[in-house]
């Protein structure tokens, strides 16, 4: 069962992030101030980027908010911004936007997001997601699976490797 926190996920998230991709100076500079605990400094740094459609400051945008670290925590704009990077391809973003429709923060609660979300993350190289898709599958009915593995098929089918 999934746990009922995202902490152990969501600090996964912020490490993978430096590691995920190529990141900019201005995305690095934002991380090594969340790592030194200075979130107002990181949010500055990602904010900028992010608006400009960066997906890794878009992830770590929605994990400030997820847990309220140097802004109002806030799951809706969490899981907004957890849902612009997701889109574009980011897979711990992904992960952590399919478990907030685990657990109905922030968005309404929906196993057949949840699993939708966790499995393209899975497809995408994380890891991690196979615990948050495996625990919504058991929540959900026959016609709830399909649906789920409709909207995967369609978004595997639309993008390379589950990314844009």
């Amino acid at each position: 069962m999934l746990s009922p926190s995202l902490d152990h996920l969501a600090g996964l998230a912020i490490l993978l992030l430096s590691a995920a991709q190529p990141a900019a100076d201005d995305f690095r500079s934002g991380l090594s101030a969340y790592n030194r605990g200075d979130y107002v400094t990181a949010f500055r740094n990602w904010h900028v980027l992010a608006e400009d459609g960066d997906a890794p400051a878009q992830a770590g945008l929605g994990f400030l908010f997820h847990k309220g670290l140097g802004v109002t925590q806030d799951d809706i704009e969490a899981a907004s911004w957890f849902e612009k990077a997701a889109r574009k391809g980011q897979a711990e973003a992904q992960l952590l936007l399919g478990t907030l429709y685990f657990f109905g923060e922030g968005v309404q609660q929906s196993y057949v997001m949840a699993f939708t979300w966790c499995e393209i993350a899975q497809s995408n190289g994380q890891s991690d997601a196979i615990e948050c898709r495996d625990a919504a599958l058991e929540h959900m009915t026959s016609a709830e699976m399909k649906q789920s593995f409709r909207l995967v098929t369609e978004w595997l089918g639309r993008h390379s490797r589950a990314i844009p």
